[in-house]
């Protein structure tokens, strides 16, 4: 067997393979329904920047994507407490803006 002809055959029994797990099932696959992200990010020096955010970038992202965001500006200061501790208490926001520059 020749190597064009052992790439068909895999490619014939995985798609195979699929269909019979897919067909066994007896239920159509599942889609995403509409999802909520939260995102956590720090106020920016820069106001517009923030306000950019708010009436354009989400707007768009949330049409694009077909997901309600919450966004959340906090302090800088504020930002690495709050990832601390949605990290421990595995409740926090599904998205952060992180630095690498804090001690571990």
């Amino acid at each position: 067997m020749n190597k064009q002809n052992k790439r068909r055959h895999f490619l014939e029994m995985a798609g195979t393979t699929g269909m019979a797990g897919i067909l066994a099932s007896h239920q159509a696959p599942a889609f995403a329904q509409g999802t909520n992200l939260h995102w956590l990010r720090w106020n920016d020096f820069v106001p517009a920047c923030d306000q950019l955010f708010r009436q354009s970038i989400i707007p768009d992202a949330e049409k694009a994507l077909g997901v309600k965001i919450r966004y959340e500006t906090v302090n800088g200061n504020d930002l690495q407490p709050r990832i601390t501790s949605g990290i421990q208490s595995g409740a926090g926001p599904d998205l952060m803006m992180l630095f690498n520059n804090h001690p571990h």
